[in-house]
């Protein structure tokens, strides 16, 4: 525990009585020893005659004790009893006792407890929290919800020229919608609900709407009114991302029809690690796993595993291959509609192809925009907000936001592209703080291994590519196709759907 507030207290007129240790608490990562420590004070010092008010004579009145809550001191939760006298004015009812500016006598708590507490929730559990300060859980999330409220009016962000637009479901608090500045690379904002109504009014309540150029989002159809309604200047794209999931999505179709009619023998001899195999792009492919393809190329009930592969690689390749010319892009991908062969099996490609023709104009705005455009920051994002969710399972969803947009990896971000236009974010230190507060350390020694620490997050960490990453895409694949993987790789023999 730093001394300063301790200090503070005995020059506004307090007396230290007695320091006393107890070892009741429960034994825990923070608190090895199971102890507690209260500082006993009174106060000693002078007391006004007069009442403040009205002028009129104070009288002695009963003394107060009160337990104020501060930070650790040597290694467990730390409370100051601070027993101090009052009085009190007959003529109007004032009651007059001794205050110490680094004390929050309504939460009972110190003001550099209350920065600590509001700096150190943005990345560890509540409970977590509580068990180090010796506070309830509820106490810890009250802070922190009054944190997020009193810094709303003071970080106002620059609205983005490129928006980012995805969605997250969360348990118990339904669809959220994900906002991120693209140019930089920084969370804008997140919101509940995903409905064309929610979304205008969100929209029409952004400063300065007209700043935004583009907006990538999937193929969401709501997004296309709001848009337009809000956004005058704004151009909408599709992510890419999300259009040749399709092409994996299709093929993997395909490999499940052929699949299901094998034996089981046939399918484990013949396809060990298909899918895998299937979803890696031909330019990356190992020799070992090339070989599997050729060999569906000459096998009659493999073959249209192959064609789908082929169909696959070619979707992908106009964006590889023609990031330059719209034209050129627009042509291959006729050129690869009209490939597509008209066997029932390969139905999942036309229909891939009926789904670019949907959103033609928004899908090829890709290559009418300036700088390559992708949502793959928002979908990174996404995972944050989910490990975000999991450290604190159950909280409300302004909770889930403030842990999220007010990182400090964030907010650092954001000003450093000139995009914060409230005040200056400390590069060390809280992220806030309150002038009162001084000496406050926010270096915080932490097991990796118990606790993420989304501040300096890489989301592609447990990502395997070609499994359940793309990394050319950058496309985040769904859970289904890893299990596979980790079966194939754990079971050799084990047969495939």
């Amino acid at each position: 525990m730093e001394t300063n507030t301790i200090d503070e207290i005995l020059m506004s007129g307090f007396r230290l009585d007695n320091v006393q240790t107890f070892h009741d608490m429960p034994v825990s990562e923070q608190n090895h020893e199971g102890k507690r420590t209260e500082i006993l004070m009174t106060y000693v010092g002078e007391l006004p005659n007069a009442c403040p008010n009205c002028g009129f004579k104070l009288y002695a009145h009963s003394a107060k004790e009160i337990l104020v809550s501060d930070t650790t001191f040597v290694g467990g939760p730390t409370k100051l009893r601070l027993t101090f006298p009052r009085k009190r004015c007959k003529s109007c009812g004032y009651i007059y006792h001794p205050k110490v500016d680094s004390i929050d006598e309504s939460r009972y708590m110190t003001k550099r407890l209350f920065a600590k507490m509001a700096n150190l929730a943005l990345k560890r559990s509540f409970d977590d929290i509580a068990n180090e300060y010796g506070v309830t859980n509820n106490t810890v999330k009250n802070v922190f919800k009054q944190f997020i409220r009193e810094k709303e009016e003071e970080l106002r962000f620059q609205t983005p020229a490129f928006l980012g637009l995805d969605e997250i479901k969360i348990k118990k608090l339904g669809e959220l919608t994900v906002i991120t500045d693209l140019e930089h690379k920084t969370l804008y904002d997140m919101m509940q609900g995903r409905n064309q109504l929610s979304l205008t009014e969100y929209f029409f309540n952004m400063p300065n709407r007209d700043r935004v150029l583009w907006v990538c989002t999937d193929m969401y159809r709501p997004f296309e009114k709001s848009i337009k309604k809000a956004f005058p200047n704004a151009k909408w794209v599709i992510d890419h991302y999300h259009v040749v999931a399709y092409a994996n999505r299709a093929m993997d179709a395909i490999r499940i029809s052929v699949q299901s009619k094998m034996t089981r023998e046939e399918r484990i001899r013949t396809k060990k690690g298909l899918a895998y195999t299937l979803r890696t792009r031909a330019k990356h492919m190992p020799p070992e796993e090339a070989m599997k393809i050729r060999e569906c190329r000459g096998n009659e009930i493999l073959q249209p595993l192959a064609t789908a592969f082929d169909l696959k690689e070619d979707f992908f390749n106009i964006y590889d291959e023609h990031q330059n010319s719209i034209d050129d892009a627009k042509q291959a991908f006729a050129d690869w509609e009209a490939s597509i062969p008209s066997d029932a099996i390969y139905d999942d490609f036309r229909k891939l192809a009926k789904t670019v023709h949907n959103f033609y104009e928004q899908i090829f705005n890709y290559w009418v925009c300036p700088a390559t455009i992708t949502n793959g920051f928002t979908e990174c994002t996404n995972r944050i907000i989910r490990e975000n969710n999991i450290r604190g399972r159950g909280n409300s969803f302004e909770i889930l936001r403030g842990r999220t947009l007010y990182r400090h990896a964030n907010l650092e971000r954001i000003e450093k592209n000139g995009m914060l236009l409230g005040p200056h974010i400390p590069k060390q230190g809280p992220v806030f703080h309150y002038e009162e507060v001084k000496g406050i350390q926010d270096t915080v020694v932490e097991d990796e291994t118990d606790y993420f620490n989304s501040f300096d997050y890489d989301p592609t960490i447990g990502l395997i590519p070609g499994v359940n990453f793309d990394p050319d895409t950058g496309e985040v694949l769904d859970d289904t196709l890893l299990d596979e993987w980790r079966a194939a790789v754990d079971n050799p023999d084990m047969e495939f759907e």
